[in-house]
């Protein structure tokens, strides 16, 4: 299963246009191992960063999410 946050922007373009749902997002593609946020790929229910299609999303790492109370750390 792929992450979500490394697809490119063409990818997830055309996610959107076909009409995935959340749901099915989550079943087709993972959140980053480190993220314990629960159902982080749930649309404005989930991670604002991860789930900010074309902007954020690319910047996500365990750097980047450190700071957050959901990390979980590791590798």
């Amino acid at each position: 299963m792929r992450y979500f946050h490394e697809l490119s922007d063409s990818t997830v373009r055309r996610l959107v246009k076909s009409g995935m749902s959340f749901g099915e997002l989550m079943g087709k593609y993972k959140q980053p191992d480190w993220c314990g946020y629960p159902e982080a790929l749930n649309g404005i229910m989930g991670c604002w960063s991860l789930m900010n299609m074309f902007g954020l999303r690319h910047k996500i790492s365990r750097e980047y999410c450190e700071g957050c109370d959901y990390y979980k750390g590791g590798k």
